[in-house]
């Protein structure tokens, strides 16, 4: 196959899988799926459930009453969906929303996230002063998300119940889901975290992280796989100058042709 026909296939493959539709039910107390995987240039469909489900909005932000500013819309039998598109500035990273009417987020937990072109989703619950479970392996890339499951709590990394720094999160009735982006360039090891005002009861936890390494340049998420989520994101870097970010699989600082030829040639291999 000639560098111009792998490039040209690739390109199509990106124009027929980056622009997806995604689509979120509401209803009675619930986004559904809760967590949508989704690219940049995505459009995010919400679909109101019907008459039975109530009323409801979307309303992005990382808390209940905490508005963001990126979209908000109510969800009902006069305004049944609406649409928002995925800008390219939220790539890599988490957008939170929930539902402002009423108490639907504080005592119903209707709130969702967008993953934006992460890595594996990892959920951790609350079990009265315990992380459930609290210890994880995650690949670097992959995102973390802690789950209210009653209780006031927070999740603060560091060791010894000493902060830090890398992040420090409320994990209450207003605060259901804090998360943390696993960076793409984190080395094999762990990260430890612990809960403030629960630490002397021993509830803490640990991100085992394997680390994305530079024996497997093109699996650019450190999923383990070159798969086509590796190839879409190295197209939405492509034609770009950096410094040592993954979709550079040949390090020459620039993501160009050489670096889609040298995924491409190993595209569907695990490593």
């Amino acid at each position: 196959m000639t560098r111009a026909l792998m490039f040209g296939t690739a390109l199509m493959c990106s124009a027929f899988t980056q622009a997806g539709v995604v689509e979120v039910h509401v209803g009675s107390y619930y986004y559904e799926p809760q967590f949508a995987s989704v690219q940049p240039g995505d459009t995010v469909l919400w679909i109101w459930d019907g008459p039975n489900g109530g009323n409801h909005d979307v309303t992005s932000g990382a808390g209940c009453s905490d508005e963001s500013g990126l979209f908000y819309s109510p969800i009902t039998e006069a305004v049944q969906t609406y649409e928002w598109t995925v800008p390219a500035t939220e790539d890599g990273g988490v957008v939170p929303y929930y539902c402002s009417v009423g108490n639907h987020c504080v005592a119903g937990n209707q709130f969702g996230g967008l993953m934006v072109n992460v890595g594996a989703m990892h959920f951790v619950s609350t079990n009265g002063f315990a992380f459930e479970p609290a210890e994880i392996t995650v690949q670097a890339g992959d995102v973390v998300v802690w789950i209210h499951g009653g209780g006031t709590h927070t999740v603060t990394s560091g060791t010894d119940c000493v902060s830090d720094g890398r992040f420090d999160s409320p994990l209450d009735n207003f605060n259901p889901m804090p998360f943390y982006v696993v960076p793409d360039d984190e080395p094999t090891g762990t990260i430890d975290y612990y809960c403030v005002p629960h630490c002397g009861m021993e509830m803490t936890g640990v991100i085992n992280v394997t680390g994305s390494g530079t024996d497997c340049p093109e699996d650019v998420d450190g999923n383990g796989s070159i798969d086509v989520d590796d190839l879409l994101s190295l197209l939405s870097a492509y034609g770009q100058s950096c410094a040592d970010c993954p979709q550079d699989v040949n390090g020459s600082g620039a993501v160009d042709v050489d670096d889609l030829l040298q995924l491409l040639g190993v595209y569907g291999t695990d490593c």
